[in-house]
């Protein structure tokens, strides 16, 4: 049995077989022994597989009889076995099945495709795709058809399909493609994706990469009577017509008229131009012997026919190879189509034709010869042409340089390749005479080793005499040699010492940091150094102030060791670099640098300056956030009223006991304290500077808000401001350095603190919740009687409490004792409440007092004057009884703000307050007969 054969029925047997779903439930060995042997593409035998296993051979045999009972494993003889996983033309499907076998993963994927599926115009095909929940979990699979082209997805009606799987339960879908009739055959590829994102989010998709091809359609049988034709000489892609250009090919086209009418054929040939080719036809005889030209060939039932077809391809065609169809027409059947082709090969003809144009050729100083390589390509084939220029003189005084050195030059084509000639050594360009002539030649060779009429290309350059001025210079260059001679001896031996001299004198860095520790340095180059006695190194502020060194360096007898790590020396030049100075303060210097050289003549001092370098001071500490723990605040309740939450306060106000801050500062370290002040919005100050001092560490009353590290950080920080209003907190950092600019303050934004709530509590009269109005009958000539009224008020200090229409003023809470007038009229208390934001809240209580046993007017008017006596008298009982109410009320309020609130609740009222001389206020109703104090009308007096 073939490899081919073997292929084919494992895949069978695997599609066919009906455990292909249960391949997750084998065992663990059957597991890993079906995946061993599917990526083994020749087979196994026993003894391999028990060296793999470490088994014995009884045992693999024992695994391998069960899994030949489920069709997973083929004998291809010799004792050699296979898995159906791995058939060699069946890759795809075979991936597949390791993916499933593949442990470690929970869902385990078959398919129905090997990959590669080929159906034909027409037909409906099915990817099956079998789905196991080897996890432990409940899933939904989620399975689509992905990179699908526009006609795949026309013939896919559903592209997706869900599977909810239990545990080790399987499930199958399937996507149908409808394939058109009039679809024309190609390959479609497409991707197969199962995913189950929601419950195996940390396992990648399974991606199966799929390719479905269209078959042409099945070509319909050739009719017996359908007619036939045969091209003679045969030719075929192994054995073509040879041709010649120019030459002519002569093909017979033998036609049978199989049908039983009597038929005209016309021969066409559709893929050469008319001028290559000719087709003649059979001359008909049209009676009385009248010959005539066809132009098709007419053939009785049952007769052949012959047309002849000849083919001159023209002498400019290019080689190669040529298959041009015939196609026969038929005139009783148009859509009947008989095709057939001829094998043509037509003869290369090489014909290169090279040559070298000289374009200049006589060159002199420094010009350049130019040449032109020529190649006319005169034959019908494309040629490949590789070209190299070669010195000839064998001196290579000259540079031959070919652009491009390879060409590639078609039929009837000329190619051009440009090379320049140019000599570089110019010491043999000759003095006298007619010139020098540089011979060279240009090697062409084919790549494909064709025949060529020539190889090489002979050429020559003229390289013209030297201008008659060059002998000039020659001759004044010797006497300039002459002149140094004359020199050099002065020099070594005649002339004065030399004084050294400062080339150049800089700073290292224009900038520096004290806060690094930074020293400045410098750098020289002076010129004879060996003249050098000492150098003095100096550092000067800007107005010429000596503020470092002077530092100085003796070089007697030589470089000195403080110099040596810095400095290297010759007998011509002293170069310093990076020569550190003592200046390490903060500031700006102007460092001078001064020679002084040895005794001898003409010796003179030397000084030169650098610029301004800066050494910057170490940077001050800088606040990095500033803000309080919350944009506003609610005022601070009377600690002597429980405060009760209010919805009325603003939903951004925190109820806390005064404003918190927030702030962080950079370079803790060198921080020594932080200024705190805090202002009102006009600029005047609310809160008095307040100075942390940093010196020590964190100060005490810090502690406990703020922590160091690389930062300083301080949260909810008291500030003692509880009044209500705006306030704007500025907060200066104070560094070490003292000389620093000090540093401007950093200010927060508005905060502000609202005023809390006012709220009425408890208005009690005689220690009674106050009713709206009272009824009080009165006797006229008894002592006038004493209301207690007591009040508590929830509020802060912005709160302010009146007793209308007198006292006035009183505070949160309280009691005050009232008299009553003996005269029928009414009156009103109002306790109103006010926070100064928002409309005062009021609590009013109506007194009317009434006579409960009225005389008639005549009486009451002749008593009138007896009543001014005795009415001066109550009003002085009155006065006094007025001020004892008043002193009891005090006491009351006196008794209730020491007790810490304990009466607010009602605790005992004062002496006038007693029940004995408080009435009950109840309301009386008005006698039969007669009206209440309030009906009746005005009366005289």
């Amino acid at each position: 049995m073939t490899g081919n054969q073997l292929s084919s029925q494992a895949g069978r047997q695997l599609r066919n077989s009906p455990s292909l779903g249960n391949l997750q439930r084998l065992t663990t060995e059957q597991q890993q022994l079906l995946a061993w042997m599917a990526e083994q593409q020749d087979g196994v035998s026993v003894a391999e597989m028990a060296a793999w296993s470490g088994r014995s051979d009884a045992e693999v045999r024992r695994l391998l009889a069960d899994l030949s009972q489920q069709n997973l494993v083929l004998n291809i003889g010799a004792d050699r076995y296979r898995s159906i996983t791995s058939p060699p033309d069946d890759r795809a499907f075979s991936d597949q099945l390791l993916q499933t076998l593949s442990p470690g993963k929970p869902l385990a994927v078959i398919l129905n495709s090997s990959g590669k599926d080929a159906v034909t115009p027409g037909s409906t095909f099915e990817l099956g795709v079998t789905v196991t929940n080897r996890g432990a979990q409940s899933a939904v699979v989620h399975i689509f058809i992905d990179d699908l082209a526009p006609l795949l997805r026309q013939w896919c009606q559903s592209s997706q399909e869900y599977l909810a799987l239990a545990p080790d339960q399987s499930g199958e879908v399937i996507f149908r493609f409808e394939i058109p009739v009039e679809i024309l055959p190609g390959i479609f590829h497409y991707l197969l994706v199962v995913d189950a994102p929601q419950h195996y989010p940390e396992y990648p998709p399974a991606r199966y990469s799929q390719e479905l091809e269209v078959l042409p359609p099945s070509q319909d049988i050739v009719k017996a009577s359908d007619p036939t034709f045969v091209v003679q000489p045969i030719t075929s892609s192994a054995k073509p017509a040879i041709l010649q250009p120019g030459s002519i090919l002569q093909l017979q086209v033998l036609v049978y008229n199989r049908s039983e009418r009597v038929d005209r054929f016309r021969l066409v040939c559709t893929d050469f131009p008319n001028t290559w080719y000719t087709i003649t036809y059979p001359q008909d005889t049209q009676g009385f012997g009248l010959v005539m030209e066809a132009d098709s060939l007419g053939l009785n039932p049952g007769d052949r026919g012959q047309i002849l077809l000849l083919i001159a391809p023209p002498p400019e065609a290019l080689a190669g190879h040529y298959v041009p169809t015939l196609q026969l027409y038929s005139e009783n059947n148009p859509d009947l189509h008989l095709l057939d082709v001829v094998y043509l090969q037509l003869l290369p003809i090489y014909l290169l034709q090279p040559a070298l144009r000289p374009v200049v050729n006589r060159i002199g100083g420094r010009q350049t010869g130019l040449f032109e390589v020529l190649l006319v390509n005169e034959g019908n084939a494309g040629r490949e042409v590789l070209l190299r220029a070669i010195d000839v003189e064998g001196d290579k005084c000259c540079t031959y340089t070919l652009n491009p050195e390879e060409l590639n030059i078609r039929a009837k084509e000329t190619a051009r390749a440009r090379l320049t000639v140019k000599p570089h050594k110019w010491w043999r360009r000759p003095w006298w005479g007619v010139g020098r002539v540089l011979n060279f030649q240009v090697e062409v060779e084919d790549r494909q080793y064709l025949p060529l009429p020539t190889n090489v290309l002979p050429g020559y350059v003229t390289w013209t005499t030297r201008p008659w001025w060059q002998l000039l210079l020659v001759v004044l260059a010797g006497l300039g040699t002459l002149a140094v001679l004359v020199w050099l001896i002065w020099w070594l031996f005649f002339r004065p010492p030399v004084s050294p001299k400062i080339l150049d004198f800089y700073v290292e860095d224009s900038r520096y940091s004290a806060d690094n520790g930074d020293i400045a340095q410098v750098g020289w180059q002076i010129q004879y150094p060996n003249r050098i006695a000492s150098l003095k190194l100096v550092g000067k502020s800007p107005d010429g102030r000596l503020i470092s060194g002077p530092l100085v360096f003796d070089f007697n007898p030589s470089l000195p060791p403080a110099l040596q790590p810095f400095c290297t020396s010759d007998r011509v030049l002293l170069t310093c670099k990076s020569v550190r100075t003592d200046a390490r303060k903060p500031g700006e210097y102007v460092f001078e640098l001064t020679l002084i050289p040895k005794r001898g003549r003409q010796q003179t001092i030397e000084s030169r300056q650098t610029n301004r370098v800066a050494i910057d001071p170490v940077p001050l500490p800088k606040v990095l956030e500033f803000k309080p723990t919350q944009a506003a605040y609610l005022e601070v309740a009377d600690q002597s009223v429980p405060a009760n939450p209010s919805p009325k306060a603003p939903a951004a106000a925190v109820n806390a006991s005064d404003i918190r801050l927030n702030w962080a500062v950079t370079r803790p370290q060198d921080l020594t304290g932080l200024q705190l002040v805090g202002r009102t919005p006009d600029g005047a100050i609310a809160r008095p500077p307040q100075r942390f001092d940093f010196s020590q560490g964190i100060p005490k009353e810090l502690q406990g808000f703020c922590a160091v590290g690389n930062v300083l950080v301080c949260r909810n920080v008291a500030t003692g401001v509880r009044r209500t209003g705006d306030y704007i907190f500025e907060l200066t950092p104070i560094g070490k350095n003292e000389s620093a600019k000090p540093t401007e303050p950093t200010k927060s934004d508005r905060i502000q603190i609202v005023p809390r709530p006012a709220q009425i509590l408890s208005f009690r009269v005689n220690n009674q919740e106050a009713r709206p109005k009272y009824l009080i009958p009165i006797t006229p000539g008894k002592p006038p009687l004493v209301l207690v009224f007591s009040w508590e008020v929830e509020g802060g200090a912005s709160t302010k409490v009146e007793l209308l229409p007198s006292p006035g003023s009183v505070p949160l809470r309280g009691a005050m004792g009232l008299p009553i007038t003996q005269q029928p009229e009414t009156s009103t208390i109002t306790l109103q409440v006010s926070n100064g934001v928002g409309q005062p809240v009021n609590r009013s209580v109506t007194i009317e007092t009434f006579n409960p046993n009225p005389s008639d007017p005549a009486a009451t008017a002749a008593a009138a004057a007896a009543a001014v006596t005795e009415n001066a008298r109550q009003k002085a009982e009155a006065a006094a009884q007025a001020q004892k109410a008043a002193a009891a009320a005090q006491q009351v309020a006196g008794g209730q703000q020491a007790g810490g609130g304990q009466q607010a609740g009602g605790g005992s009222p004062s002496p006038s307050a007693t029940p004995e001389a408080t009435p009950t206020l109840e309301s009386t109703p008005s006698p039969p007969g007669h009206l209440s104090p309030t009906e009746l009308p005005p009366q005289l007096n």
